[in-house]
């Protein structure tokens, strides 16, 4: 017969295992994106400027293999950050989009101002 102090450290070992999986996860997901940065900043110089390192191939290398090492530990890769729509007006994600600019109302005439009577 369990009493209920050994019930209550039994949850509570369970919920410190599951917290302890949720940030190990988290930062698997940071160390991914981080990863991908790098490899998108050696590519994208390589791009725009046309230069290509002596080192990029094996920085490139490296930072596959770590990357893979993470899928399979179970982090997930390539969904971890939304896409960017190449248009700037289209929505990101799953936010709705932008309200669209309401027209400026047309401005209201003034009253003209009656004389006053004896100063005609």
């Amino acid at each position: 017969m369990s009493s209920f102090f050994d019930k209550a450290k039994d949850k509570a070992t369970q919920l410190a295992n599951q917290a302890k999986e949720k940030v190990d996860e988290t930062q698997n997901k940071r160390k991914a994106d981080d990863l991908l940065d790098d490899i998108g900043r050696i590519v994208y110089r390589q791009r725009t400027t046309g230069v290509t390192e002596p080192g990029d191939d094996a920085a490139i290398d490296a930072l596959v293999a770590e990357l893979t090492a993470l899928a399979e530990l179970g982090t997930d890769i390539l969904g971890t950050k939304p896409a960017v729509s190449a248009s700037p007006s289209a929505p990101v994600g799953n936010l709705p989009p932008p309200p669209a600019p309401s027209p400026m109302p047309a401005p209201t005439p003034m009253p003209t101002p009656m004389p006053e009577p004896g100063n005609s």
